[in-house]
């Protein structure tokens, strides 16, 4: 791994993705790391009446907190790292943002919803997995 996507959710199983790279990171020395959320686009009735600068707003600081444990965690590690927030369907934005930098993987954790929970579900780790063009490291949080 030499450049990696981190998706991130604000969820302790993106956190365990972003102590894998770490772990990776003080074995094989530092990728390149690219730390991404993305926000799905709100439906009309959620932002009726704001402007469009206050939904942006909004939308940055949701995204900005559930990246916040995962930033610290790479500064207390000395791992330099990018930030973006993206707007759009979570799966399809993280498969083309690893192309778009020319990340060679993506390390997402994944809450392991197996069987019919996930076909009713859906999964973004899945359609990720269906999407990317480049490896994806599932990491499935520890107590799960």
């Amino acid at each position: 791994m030499r450049s990696v996507l981190l998706p991130v959710d604000g969820s302790r199983h993106a956190f365990e993705a972003a102590l894998y790279v770490i772990g990776f990171a003080r074995t094989h020395g530092a990728p390149a790391v690219h730390v991404v959320t993305v926000e799905p686009a709100p439906a009309a009735w959620q932002t009726h009446g704001m402007e469009s600068e206050e939904i942006q707003s909004l939308l940055s600081a949701r995204a900005h907190s559930a990246m916040k444990p995962v930033v610290n965690a790479l500064n207390e590690a000395g791992i330099a790292h990018r930030t973006y927030v993206k707007l759009g369907d979570p799966a399809e934005t993280i498969a083309a943002l690893a192309e778009e930098l020319g990340c060679d993987t993506i390390v997402m954790g994944t809450r392991g919803i197996g069987g019919l929970a996930a076909l009713a579900l859906g999964s973004v780790t899945r359609k990720v997995l269906h999407l990317a063009t480049v490896p994806v490291v599932c990491v499935k949080a520890s107590g799960d």
